[in-house]
């Protein structure tokens, strides 16, 4: 078995598929990847038993058989090498991987192909398209809010909720909640879904799919995963079993209280009040009054931070506690020059929205300070 390809095909197949590649595992298989060759083609594939990334193309010359070889390793040797580079990889009678490009010479070990696992069967799809670069804008819309590790493992996840009407992202670590929304027609899917697509998972595809790109690409799912055709490429993820939580009663209505901020300077001045904030619990307090918001914050060793703001504000008096770090996160995934900032009560989660994109919402539950 062997394989002649530029150093940069085989860099990018390798990168494909190593986000589904861990880096240190029990078992030494799951480090490799999985290299089959057939006629004019290689394939590549990759898995954690969680996700799998399989991708193919053509290659310069070979000959047909198949291996796993130590995934990073050969991707790290691959980019040592200078750019254009023709690379030679070949199968010795002992098993070992021999790779040759220019006078560099590099022998790797291998375990044989028979003992690669195979993700199992995925059942039933039901299927629907997106353009690409709607479905990268969903998942990186809303990612930020996903709970890391939390006992509810249902929330260390992302809700992809598809309608006749369209295709809903919501994420939500329990502090905080974002939706992302793309309207679109989809006839064919007569029953409303709901899949949780694990964090591991919405993070290497988010990572995977380009933002210029306007082609379809094809989404499919069945009770257990969920698999993503790209050009050459395809992606396939478990799904976590879990009732996600009702997140429509957790998105507030319209305030009582709104103001309209230019995102930009908002962001900067809670960057600097931050600064002074208590580094536990990052608490700022956001206070409105005649025509004016106020940000502060303090720490335990009693230093302050304050700074104001002119916006168009004539209501009562409000003032209402954030942790710092959320409201950043939410500013920063608005895309907009300017925002909507609404609160209710001092006590009930506040929304933020993009006055010319009603797409995103981002929710932020108060902290008392």
């Amino acid at each position: 078995m062997r394989l002649t390809q530029t150093r940069e095909n085989l860099l990018e197949s390798l990168q494909s598929t190593l986000g589904a590649i861990e880096k240190r595992h029990t078992a030494p298989i799951l480090e490799n990847v999985l290299l089959r060759i057939e006629g004019t083609r290689c394939f590549w594939r990759g898995t954690d038993l969680e996700l799998e990334i399989a991708t193919h193309s053509l290659i310069m010359d070979g000959a047909d058989g198949e291996i796993t070889l130590p995934a990073r390793k050969l991707a790290d040797i691959c980019k040592s090498l200078p750019a254009e580079s023709i690379v030679n990889l070949e199968i010795q009678a002992d098993k070992r991987a021999r790779l040759t490009s220019g006078r560099s010479r590099f022998e790797l070990a291998t375990l044989p192909a028979s003992e690669f696992p195979e993700l199992e069967d995925i059942g039933e799809l039901q299927s629907f398209e997106l353009p690409e670069n709607q479905f990268k804008h969903l998942l990186e819309r809303t990612a930020f809010a996903m709970a890391n590790q939390d006992v509810r493992y249902y929330l260390n996840g992302m809700l992809l909720e598809v309608t006749e009407e369209g295709v809903r992202t919501v994420a939500t670590d329990g502090h905080r909640l974002a939706l992302c929304f793309f309207p679109m027609a989809l006839p064919a899917i007569t029953q409303p879904r709901q899949l949780i697509i694990p964090r591991k998972g919405v993070l290497e595809l988010s990572r995977l799919l380009k933002a210029d790109s306007q082609v379809p690409i094809q989404i499919q799912s069945s009770q257990n995963h969920l698999r993503v055709q790209l050009d050459n490429l395809r992606f396939t993820t478990k799904l976590i079993d879990g009732r996600y939580p009702d997140y429509r009663a957790a998105v507030p209505p319209s305030g009582q209280v709104q103001v309209d901020l230019d995102r930009k300077t908002f962001k900067d001045m809670l960057n600097r009040v931050a600064i002074l904030s208590n580094e536990k619990f990052r608490g700022v307090r956001l206070s409105l009054h005649d025509h004016v918001l106020q940000v502060q914050a303090h720490n335990p060793e009693q230093e302050t931070a304050t700074d104001e703001l002119d916006v168009n504000y004539a209501g009562k008096e409000f003032s209402i506690g954030f942790n710092v770090t959320y409201l950043l996160d939410a500013v920063n995934h608005l895309q907009g020059e300017t925002l909507c900032l609404h609160c209710n009560s001092p006590e009930s989660s506040a929304l933020l929205t993009d006055p010319d994109d009603e797409s995103v919402r981002n929710v932020i539950m108060p902290i008392r300070l």
